[in-house]
């Protein structure tokens, strides 16, 4: 029998997958493009030739991961207005967000705006996701505005697992999140 190999695309998912979870934990600059090739089978130069760069993978994988965030948000607001839809649209964003690696590389998308390209992209999916909630409500744009505020503390609150924190801040915090 002959052993089939895979296909570019399925490759490329392969790849997004390795990458999202050692950028999730460790950044752009902190893995290598060859422990990503290593954990899929495959070489260094095949990742470059399906992605262009290690900035072009790092780019696809987080603004995906974005975007994945605001598709949840969207369909969970579908058929609501108001505030109903901004609060089931937070209760979809932190049930997403229980998912470790899609909640830490948005972040990592973040830390890593000194890069002008990646800023660019990062600023496009914040746009999307700006652009959804205020949509998918039809909120005036100070309610859209403490929405966005409220899920970037509730991304906070999620990446210092403050869930499991025992100080008189922590509670403060968690119970400021109408939707956590």
């Amino acid at each position: 029998m002959v052993a089939q190999r895979s296909t570019a695309t399925a490759r490329r998912e392969s790849i997004r997958q390795a990458a999202g979870k050692r950028f999730a934990v460790s950044g752009l600059h902190g893995v290598s493009v060859d422990t990503i090739a290593r954990e899929v089978g495959i070489s260094e130069a095949y990742i470059f030739r399906l992605f262009g760069s290690k900035r072009a993978l790092f780019i696809d994988v987080v603004v995906t991961a974005c975007d994945e965030l605001t598709a949840g948000m969207a369909t969970a607001s579908e058929g609501l207005s108001g505030a109903d839809a901004l609060t089931a649209m937070g209760h979809a964003y932190v049930a997403l967000l229980a998912d470790q690696q899609r909640l830490l590389l948005p972040m990592q998308g973040y830390a890593a705006c000194a890069d002008p390209i990646i800023r660019q992209a990062m600023q496009e999916a914040f746009g999307r996701l700006w652009s959804t909630a205020a949509r998918a409500s039809g909120s005036a744009a100070a309610d859209v505005k403490q929405f966005v505020a409220l899920g970037m503390l509730t991304n906070t609150l999620a990446a210092l697992d403050v869930d499991h924190a025992d100080a008189n801040w922590a509670h403060a915090a968690r119970a400021f999140i109408p939707f956590a």
